[in-house]
């Protein structure tokens, strides 16, 4: 029985939908004949952008976040509407919360997790220099936040303090910052 072969998908159905998020039950013929459904995250693709200014300040956005029920200091970005190109979404995001522009460069793109279909499309932005105050979505509360390289890779990055960790590490080896 070959073990490395795409599932057949038997059904599909929306189980729960709002705010542009879905959660779709879907059943599977697994390799060995038998059926199971997985319940898999369904979005929209989403931009995330590591931003530094010319002396490595890394650029957060600080806000509080509903999965893990904390604050903390994330990478500004968002999700990526239809017809819309990654990179004008990402240069938004980062003009929209924190106020700063610069110099963007794609990294990749990556998967959310194994039971999603987000992809999220990373980019590095250098050479950042504030040109207006935010102006975040009426549903974002976000502090900017200015913090030393060295600081966010021991503070924030290695001890797991934000929800695009695997984009921030991207980021700064596409930086050769690591």
């Amino acid at each position: 029985m070959e073990q490395h072969q795409a599932w057949r998908e038997i059904t599909r159905e929306t189980a729960f939908t709002k705010y542009g998020r879905s959660v779709e039950r879907v059943a599977f013929e697994l390799p060995d004949g038998s059926k199971n459904d997985f319940y898999l995250k369904c979005e929209r693709p989403a931009a995330a952008v590591l931003a530094l200014t010319a002396d490595r300040q890394v650029i957060l956005a600080r806000q509080f976040r509903p999965g893990p029920r904390r604050i903390l200091n994330e990478l500004p970005g968002g999700f990526v509407e239809p017809a819309t190109d990654p990179a004008a979404t990402a240069a938004a995001e980062l003009l929209e919360e924190t106020g700063y522009q610069g110099t963007l460069q794609p990294v990749t793109e990556v998967w959310d997790d194994a039971y999603s279909n987000v992809i999220r499309h990373v980019f590095a932005a250098t050479d950042c220099v504030k040109v207006a105050e935010p102006r975040p979505e009426h549903t974002e509360f976000v502090d900017t936040v200015l913090m030393p390289l060295d600081r966010f890779r021991s503070e924030v990055l290695r001890k797991g303090q934000l929800t695009d960790a695997e984009a921030a590490y991207l980021a700064l080896d596409h930086l050769g910052l690591l």
